[in-house]
C-alpha cells in the first residue's frame, strides 16, 4: 500500500536568488524538502505541481505550496493538492533552421531551381547545359 503524506512547503528561500533562478530554485527546494521528511531516493513532480511553481514565470514562485507525496517503494511522486499524480514529460525540443532554409521555404521550388543555376554558373555553366545534365540523370534513374 501507498504511504501518503501531505506537507506545506515554504519556498520563501527561492527569494533570495536572483530574479532568473527563482523558480528553478523552487523546484530543486521542494524536491530537497521532500527527500528529507519522507526519505525518499527519488522525488517526482507532478503535472499541476510544476505548472503551479512555474505559473508566474520564472521571477515569481509561490510563497509556499501544499503538496501530497505518495511513496512507492524509494519513489516519491509529489502532486499538488486536491490533484491525482499525473506523469508528464518536457516537449522536446524542435531543431531550428538556418535563414536560408526558411528562405528557401517561403519561396519554394523557383527559389530552389533559382540557387542551383547560380550555384552551376558560378563553376562556369550555362542553364541550358544544366538543363540537359538533369534530364540525363533523370532517364539514368
Amino acid at each position: 500500500m501507498a504511504d501518503e503524506k501531505i506537507f506545506t512547503v515554504p519556498l520563501n528561500e527561492a527569494y533570495k536568488k536572483a530574479r532568473v533562478r527563482r523558480s528553478p530554485y523552487a523546484v530543486r527546494i521542494v524536491k530537497d524538502f521532500i527527500k528529507k521528511h519522507t526519505k525518499a531516493g527519488e522525488v517526482k513532480l507532478g503535472e499541476n505541481l510544476n505548472k503551479k511553481l512555474w505559473e508566474r514565470g520564472t521571477k515569481k514562485p509561490p510563497r509556499r505550496v501544499r503538496i501530497k507525496a505518495v511513496m512507492e517503494g524509494k519513489t516519491a511522486k509529489v502532486e499538488l493538492l486536491g490533484f491525482e499524480y499525473k506523469e508528464f514529460r518536457a516537449a522536446q525540443k524542435t531543431e531550428r533552421k538556418g535563414m536560408k532554409d526558411k528562405l528557401l521555404e517561403r519561396l519554394g521550388p523557383k527559389a530552389l531551381q533559382k540557387a542551383e543555376e547560380e550555384k552551376m554558373a558560378d563553376e562556369g555553366k550555362t542553364s541550358q547545359e544544366v538543363r540537359e545534365e538533369k534530364t540525363a540523370e533523370e532517364k539514368k534513374d
